[in-house]
């Protein structure tokens, strides 16, 4: 028989037993909503990932450039801005970073010396083509694989320290940009380069030694391929004659290098006058504007020689223009002869021009001293031609030394003036 004790413990343990049957069942619910709930969410994440996607949601997409459309744009910008990338160590693609290709733009678009800059380390290269925004061609593009961080900090350097950090190609460009007088800097870091070298040896061992400067000019007055390809072409040949650098001067002076011209004209006048053809004859001789040197015997030369009738005609012009007299309409070359080569002629031709019955003069009354007042922007071939004198004759009548003028003064017009 129970007592009550008995009675009252059992009622607690089946009060006990139901609250924990609860509870369990109540856990298992709450796991299996919890379960369900994250299930459903993963199912729904997988299938937003597989949806495909659309046209318009396509064109939303960043797009990272590739190394050649990185190039492109770099193409464009400005010395200054691709050496500020040459710390942006962001990647494109390949594993080059767009200071690698910054690099490779300085080396390409503006000619950074990277040999000098590294002291001769050997480089890795590699191609990119690459397509200009401004023409359909490609364009193929040296880069530089595996530069430590040691080599980009030496280039910065070589870049902040150096005036001219060049290569020949790039300093021969400053020139060709540069206005007279020439930076010293830029002209001792031409001195430097192996196609200077090559070429002022030539001038020496040719004959005919110039100032470092002068050789400069003539360079800059070429183009860069003329100077690569001589360079490329002495390297094998070695050759030092005078006719090598004959032709170098030819090659410059169809490059409408004055200076050029200059130097062959007073160096070997036959050469020009035996070798070039009359396209050639013809250029050279539209370099010259003003009479100097030997250019006045070298127009006698020509006019006296077996050349065509339009050289012929050049040479005059020349001749006239620089007396200051006008050439005759239509152009008459045996008169040409008797004003400026009488001396030079044939003996047959001479002769023809001296026999020449005297046409009779009428005698003149005398006139009054003619004078001209000059004026501020004249000058002597002005006056001349405004008398019809020659500037020589002017000059005698004047007693005058040099070709300026000053504003004010009075000229004396020669006596021949008067007559026409």
């Amino acid at each position: 028989m129970s007592t009550p004790l008995q009675e009252q413990w059992a009622k607690k343990s089946r009060f006990l037993t139901q609250a924990l049957i609860f509870s369990g069942a109540l856990n298992i619910g709450l796991l299996t909503s919890f379960f369900y709930f994250i299930a459903r969410d993963k199912k729904e994440a997988v299938a937003f990932e597989l949806q495909p996607v659309s046209e318009a949601q396509k064109k939303n997409i960043p797009h990272q450039l590739s190394n050649a459309d990185t190039i492109a744009h770099f193409a464009t910008m400005s010395y200054s801005e691709l050496i500020d990338l040459l710390d942006n160590h962001e990647p494109v693609e390949e594993g080059y970073k767009k200071r690698d290709l910054a690099l490779a733009s300085l080396a390409a678009f503006h000619f950074i010396n990277l040999e000098k800059a590294l002291h001769g380390s050997p480089l890795q290269k590699r191609i990119v083509s690459f397509q200009r925004k401004d023409g359909p061609e490609q364009v193929d593009i040296t880069v530089y694989p595996g530069l430590t961080e040691d080599q980009f900090h030496a280039v910065l350097q070589f870049i902040k320290t150096e005036k001219f950090p060049f290569t020949t190609q790039g300093l021969f460009f400053e020139l060709k940009q540069s206005k007279m007088p020439r930076d010293p800097s830029l002209l001792e870091a031409f001195f430097h380069t192996p196609e200077f070298t090559t070429l002022i040896t030539l001038f020496n061992r040719a004959g005919v030694p110039l100032p470092p400067e002068y050789v400069v000019e003539v360079i800059a007055q070429g183009d860069w391929p003329l100077v690569e390809h001589f360079t490329q072409e002495q390297k094998i040949s070695q050759d030092l004659s005078p006719l090598r650098l004959k032709n170098l001067l030819f090659h410059y002076i169809r490059s409408r290098s004055v200076l050029a011209a200059k130097i062959l004209l007073e160096w070997d006048r036959e050469f020009i006058l035996k070798k070039f053809e009359d396209p050639d004859l013809m250029a050279f001789l539209d370099l010259f504007s003003v009479k100097m040197g030997s250019l006045d015997t070298f127009l006698k030369e020509i006019i006296t020689s077996p050349r065509s009738d339009a050289i012929w005609k050049k040479a005059a012009e020349k001749l006239y223009a620089f007396a200051g007299l006008p050439c005759p309409e239509p152009y008459d070359h045996m008169a040409t002869l008797q004003t400026f080569a009488k001396d030079r002629l044939p003996a047959v031709a001479k002769a023809a021009v001296t026999s020449a019955p005297p046409k009779p003069v009428s005698a003149a009354p005398a006139k009054p001293q003619r004078k001209h007042v000059i004026q501020t922007g004249e000058n002597l071939w002005k006056i001349a031609r405004k008398y019809k004198v020659s500037i020589d004759d002017l000059k005698k009548a004047n007693h005058l030394d040099t070709d300026k003028l000053r504003p004010g003064k009075e000229l004396i017009i020669p006596a021949q003036s008067l007559a026409q």
